[in-house]
């Protein structure tokens, strides 16, 4: 009986190990698959309804104010907001980023928290921070289309 139950369980553990790889294989399967998260198309600041375009520039990563449903907003379409900001991380690039309200730069943080929805941080001296989560609106343009693209 001995000889029986200790068959058996190492019959049930290899079975049961084996069953296990599988599963964390094919569970780990669509994360490796997965593209990375791409920053690049148009967000919403909900602020004000104002849209941005997220686009390469050079192989950095640059925006610009695309639109705006406030009338005092709608100066600023065009205005290139953040340039030549560099990946740093999986998810994270780092930046000068210019505020149209008053004029200023401040380093800045960009963090894809998801593929819909992105955290801007910006910084002065490194401590006076401000951030805010603004949300998909499209997803990147065609390539072609970023080459030609205005105020770059």
């Amino acid at each position: 009986m001995r000889r029986f139950l200790q068959r058996s369980f190492g019959e049930n553990f290899s079975t049961l190990a084996t069953t296990a790889a599988a599963a964390l294989l094919l569970a780990a399967e669509p994360a490796a698959s997965a593209p990375a998260n791409d920053p690049h198309g148009v967000w919403l600041r909900p602020e004000g309804g104002v849209q941005f375009s997220f686009y390469d520039c050079d192989g950095l990563l640059c925006a610009k104010v695309l639109s705006a449903q406030n009338a005092e907003d709608r100066s600023a379409i065009g205005a290139v907001i953040l340039r030549g900001a560099k990946q740093t991380g999986p998810n994270e690039w780092t930046g000068k980023l210019f505020n149209v309200d008053d004029g200023k730069t401040y380093d800045g943080l960009i963090t894809l928290v998801s593929a819909t929805q992105l955290t801007l941080k910006g910084c002065l001296w490194g401590v006076l921070c401000s951030d805010e989560t603004w949300t998909r609106v499209s997803g990147p343009p065609a390539r072609h289309a970023m080459a030609d693209a205005p105020g770059r």
